[in-house]
């Protein structure tokens, strides 16, 4: 989320769960925002919406492909703090389950698929579609698809060990190593689409998510399955 309201930079926080989801608070009107959809859910703004981009899982030499002059921040912090440690604990719970406290706050799950079933969501305004994990893998780690009226290719990203989605012109793939050719001509690898000269070229991508399906499902009642909406 871009965290301007009316033009002005609020503080957003962490405060409170709801449908097994964090909430954030913006300190300055205290809304609460849904921070999948940026959508204020309750309190002063409730109604309003903030803009809302991809946040993606990625390499710090997938963005050096994409822009060569990126600055890159590095934290002398461990990958797994203490505190992250006691979140994943609060969220996993047991086995790999939901935590009790995480599922006191969800009213009813969506059961088609498993509560930490782990896949890629996108969507575009009420339209939504998971594609599940497992599934995009025994496809041949990706596949094509049609979405609101676009191709749309889900493919798992070696490097960066995450399902991505990309609109493309293509109407086949096929894998070389970890090098996806499409068969417009263009490649992906290392996280970077290039055009048949090899020039690379911007990526136009849905909104997305990869995420649980708990989450998914919960934020976008009703949302389409993959296997399901073929």
């Amino acid at each position: 989320m871009a965290p301007r309201i009316d033009g002005r930079v609020h503080r957003f926080a962490e405060h409170g769960l709801y449908d097994g989801l964090f909430l954030l608070r913006d300190e300055e009107t205290g809304t609460y925002w849904d921070h999948m959809t940026g959508d204020a859910v309750y309190g002063p703004l409730v109604g309003g919406s903030l803009e809302v981009g991809n946040l993606l899982q990625t390499t710090v030499r997938q963005v050096l492909g994409h822009s060569p002059e990126a600055l890159v921040a590095l934290s002398d912090r461990s990958l797994r703090s203490d505190d992250q440690m006691a979140l994943g604990g609060l969220l996993s719970g047991v086995g790999g389950r939901l935590s009790r406290l995480f599922r006191s706050t969800v009213d009813e799950e969506d059961d088609r698929r498993p509560t930490m079933d782990l896949g890629l969501g996108i969507w575009d305004g009420d339209a939504s579609r998971y594609y599940p994990y497992d599934r995009v893998l025994s496809e041949g780690r990706a596949l094509l698809d049609t979405f609101q009226g676009r191709t749309v290719l889900v493919y798992l990203d070696p490097a960066a060990f995450a399902l991505g989605a990309v609109h493309v012109e293509a109407d086949a793939f096929e894998w070389e190593g970890d090098v996806l050719h499409l068969s417009d001509g263009t490649t992906i690898a290392e996280g970077v689409l290039r055009g048949p000269d090899g020039t690379p070229k911007t990526m136009h991508r849905p909104l997305q998510v990869f995420t649980r399906w708990y989450g998914f499902s919960l934020t976008f009642p009703g949302t389409e399955i993959w296997e399901e909406a073929r």
